[in-house]
């Protein structure tokens, strides 16, 4: 029953049938978020640095464009009035509560989404507000300066949030990331939006070393370890493809992703996995009562490489499917389950 309930959360963002300007993300049981946005953003080839050493020169994030004093450019190519002042924000997802706490404007969340609940430095109190099931006259009573909304923004009546934006309250939308690029811009975009460029680009410094650190390791790779991503487990399998973050890591580590030949997060199938044959299978699903070894007793998957030679292994699902800072943990998460022998310190 939980399975059921993770994959239509899954489908459900996927397609896009969400009633609010959220509808761009997918929350998985444990509170995983799954993007699916078509913003254009730098490809994911231009994120990998190629580099002998992690001390030579690391890749700079575009700045978020400055159109006037008080005026920036999002990744839409909308103008954003940054206001005088910031004392109150509500955040609407946690991978947006996430970057906000580490630019140290936690103390400014005044609410949050559910998923924010286990957001480090987050009180867990101030996360009941439930995005899918949009209460208007709740978020206006808590009289905002803003609310930042993970998905596009929107016009006319299609916009879930007119008549918040009617009441006066700022609404401010972040595309969900497909690349490590976009959740740089994300982070830059925010930081200067919240007058904390400094931090901002501690955040991204921060990426920018971790992508340096696994490029310049896997660089003498001669063999590419093929690499199975589950999201969420039979009988409703899910997992990345092409343009996005997770594929772009697994290639970044100097691995295969097995279905990076197809697009987006998307739904997969037993015979598929059994078929490519992964050396390497990396589960993310972690909802109470699932145990990732039932991988190794599939019927037919006895014969699978990864699970031959014992390489399942279970990743942490924030690290891996929240677009913050926090990529970095799920990078090198990843780069270690694949290739214990480049990290043995």
């Amino acid at each position: 029953m939980k399975n059921t309930k993770l994959f239509a959360l899954i489908l459900a963002g996927v397609t896009a049938l969400a009633l609010t300007a959220c509808s761009n993300s997918h929350y998985t049981k444990e509170g995983g978020e799954i993007t699916t946005s078509e913003i254009t953003e730098t490809a994911p080839d231009e994120t990998l640095v190629e580099t002998s050493a992690v001390e030579e020169a690391i890749p700079e994030t575009d700045a978020v464009e400055e159109t006037a004093d008080n005026t920036i450019t999002d990744r839409e190519g909308n103008d954003i009035t940054i206001p005088s002042e910031i004392n109150t924000i509500i955040s609407a997802a946690p991978s947006i509560t996430e970057i906000l706490t580490g630019l140290g404007l936690g103390d400014k969340i005044i609410a949050a989404d559910i998923y924010s609940a286990d957001v480090e430095g987050m009180n867990a109190e101030l996360c009941t507000l439930d995005f899918y099931n949009l209460n208007t006259e709740e978020l206006i009573a808590l009289a905002p300066d803003v609310i930042i909304i993970n998905g596009i923004s929107q016009t006319g009546s299609d916009d879930p949030y007119k008549s918040l934006k009617d009441a006066g309250v700022n609404v401010v939308y972040i595309p969900s990331a497909t690349s490590i690029e976009g959740i740089k811009l994300d982070i830059d975009f925010l930081a200067a939006y919240t007058g904390t460029t400094e931090k901002g680009a501690e955040l991204i410094s921060s990426i920018n070393l971790a992508v340096a650190d696994v490029s310049a390791r896997a660089a003498n790779l001669t063999e590419k370890k093929k690499v199975y991503m589950e999201i969420s487990a039979a009988p409703y399998m899910y997992t990345c493809g092409n343009g996005t973050y997770l594929n772009e890591i697994i290639s970044l580590v100097g691995a295969e992703n097995i279905y990076a030949g197809e697009e987006g997060w998307l739904s997969n199938s037993e015979e598929t996995v059994i078929a490519a044959n992964p050396d390497v299978i990396l589960s993310s699903v972690s909802y109470e009562g699932y145990d990732f070894n039932e991988i190794k007793s599939r019927p037919g998957w006895e014969g699978i490489k990864a699970v031959a030679n014992d390489q399942v292994f279970l990743v942490d699902a924030n690290a891996t499917s929240r677009p913050s800072q926090y990529v970095v943990d799920g990078i090198y998460e990843i780069a270690r389950a694949v290739y214990p022998e480049l990290y043995a310190e």
